[in-house]
């Protein structure tokens, strides 16, 4: 696929108002490992309301940012802070990515969704490791406010 021009890049699953104000065509999603919640219930919500989603690896976002692809970033909070919000994990990164290709950060309040520490090893429901890994996956971590222009 062709990406012709900046697109805004979706990190985090939003909740029902950030799709109903939402004006873009066409946006970057973060795949959202552990779970692919970026490929499937934004991706799904996204389409519903006629926004196509272009679906990136986690990986790839500072790539994207690189090579001026990105617009800006909207990341999502389950709670604010005073100093901090606390966001879905990989968000950090990419806040950080975004200040280095000084692109926007916006962030919105989060849509509740149900991580599985367990799906780590799967992808598509489908283990695909040994059973046995050890595996280390904080789900939240927290964002500095510094960072981010709160949406909602």
């Amino acid at each position: 696929m062709q990406i012709n021009g900046k697109l805004p890049l979706i990190f985090g699953v939003p909740d029902r108002a950030f799709f109903e104000k939402f004006g873009e065509k066409k946006v970057f999603v973060a795949e959202l490992r552990p779970g692919l919640e970026g490929m499937q219930a934004v991706s799904k919500g996204l389409l519903k309301k006629k926004i196509t989603p272009v679906v990136i690896c986690d990986n790839m976002m500072a790539f994207c940012m690189r090579q001026g692809l990105v617009s800006g970033v909207h990341i999502f909070y389950k709670n604010l802070n005073k100093d901090n919000a606390v966001c879905r994990t990989g968000s950090l990164i990419a806040a950080l990515c975004a200040k280095e290709h000084n692109i926007p950060v916006y962030i919105h309040k989060a849509a509740v969704a149900k991580v599985k520490i367990s799906d780590l090893r799967k992808i598509g429901g489908r283990l695909v490791t040994n059973a046995d890994l050890k595996t280390y996956c904080p789900v939240f971590e927290d964002v500095p406010l510094e960072l981010a222009n709160i949406e909602g």
